[in-house]
């Protein structure tokens, strides 16, 4: 269980809670984050200026270290410390395939991952 910031529905205040963080799938990293921001995109999100599923968990910006990691991950290992991307990239689409990674078309609909788990390279 880790606490989350969390949106329970858009114009609502957050709620701190508690939520059940799986292990990474393949390709996969979980980081343990020690700092997290929650800046003017979340209260984009809040207020519903930008669209997002919820409830949702906020604060896309953070730091901390890898705890672990999924099947075929190669760019980081467990212990490594990281900055999570404010809008990491797919790595799966056509600019991301070339390295252009800040081209990426699906970079926003990763930073609301409801589990801050990345994409191994992002």
């Amino acid at each position: 269980m880790v606490r989350a910031a969390i949106l329970p529905a858009v114009g609502s205040p957050l709620e701190i809670a508690e939520i059940d963080l799986p292990e990474p799938g393949p390709g996969r990293v979980r980081v343990r984050l020690a700092a997290a921001g929650v800046c003017h995109s979340d209260l984009s999100l809040s207020n519903g200026t930008m669209r997002v599923p919820v409830p949702a968990v906020l604060g896309h910006e953070g730091a901390g270290t890898v705890v672990s990691v999924g099947e075929g991950v190669t760019h980081v290992a467990p212990g490594a410390g990281v900055v999570l991307n404010w809008a990491p990239s797919c790595g799966s689409c056509h600019a991301c395939s070339l390295g252009e990674v800040w081209l990426c078309g699906n970079a926003l609909a990763g930073a609301a991952d409801v589990y801050a788990r990345r994409p191994d390279g992002t």
